[in-house]
This record gives C-alpha cells, structure tokens and sequence, in this order.
C-alpha cells in the first residue's frame, strides 16, 4: 500500500533510520575487536534505548 501522507512517510523513515543505529550499535557491541570499543558500544546502545519510551 502507498504512503501518501507526507507525515506518515516521515514518521517511518525515522523510526526505520533508529532501528537501523540500534542494529549497527549491537553488532558492533558484539563484534568490536577490542573489550573498550564494546564497552562503549554497549553504554552507548543502553543511552539510545533508554531515550526511546
């Protein structure tokens, strides 16, 4: 079906373009190289999802 409401169109780019970060920030948080590198993508997985309610 369509999308012809510009606000509708707007309303799942975004929440398609933040499902998209979250995703890339848990791969990462699993497959960084280093122990620092997934420490930080862990806390920084945890801020985005706690600013989503």
């Amino acid at each position: 079906m369509p999308v012809r409401d510009p606000a509708t169109f707007a309303l799942a780019t975004t929440v398609t373009g933040y499902l998209g970060t979250i995703t890339a920030i848990a791969i990462t948080a699993i497959a960084a190289p280093t122990p620092a590198r997934r420490m930080e993508a862990r806390t920084l997985l945890a801020i985005l999802l706690s600013r989503r309610s």
